[in-house]
């Protein structure tokens, strides 16, 4: 939040700059200064959009995950969109339907983790993110892959409607 706070205001005194050499030179500068401030909100709204729905896609990734490792079928069936479709690290593909038949209570998984999450494109009723998912097994094997999910805003709520696994080496 510092971060983007302080790049505003770097923003913010380029901005006034290059009004001030404008006005120096006897040069007229209202439209182009309104629509360099109006680029640099919408910027900066973008951003702060960005940062918030990351923030939020990753808390619900973290809760999906949970749930799968518990073998908790109630919450993943809440977070999956019905037009699901999913592929594994092995290529495997499933849709809804499927997931939540095979879901069971991990019980080789000792921990794991949701890193570097990022957001590729959002919209106001999608978003893609990607991130990495590591998993610890009991026998001390570790295991990562990166992911991407596409999230769509349904009723208000955000749904996971498609999943690419890629194993990482």
């Amino acid at each position: 939040m510092k971060a983007l706070l302080g790049g505003m205001i770097f923003l913010a005194a380029l901005s006034l700059c290059n009004l001030s050499e404008k006005m120096k030179s006897g040069g007229s500068t209202n439209t182009n200064t309104n629509t360099n401030t109006q680029r640099q909100i919408t910027s900066a709204n973008s951003a702060g959009e960005r940062e918030a729905l990351t923030v939020e896609l990753m808390k619900i990734e973290g809760e999906i995950t949970a749930a799968s490792f518990k073998g908790d079928i109630s919450t993943l069936a809440s977070y999956i969109a019905d037009d699901y479709s999913g592929t594994d690290a092995s290529g495997k593909t499933q849709n809804k339907n499927q997931v939540l038949a095979a879901t069971r209570p991990d019980t080789t998984t000792k921990s794991w983790k949701i890193t570097d999450g990022q957001l590729s494109s959002f919209s106001e009723n999608s978003a893609v993110l990607t991130y990495i998912q590591s998993q610890t097994l009991r026998n001390g094997r570790t295991y990562s892959a990166r992911v991407t999910d596409t999230f769509v805003k349904r009723d208000g709520r955000w749904l996971v409607k498609s999943e690419q696994q890629t194993l990482m080496k």
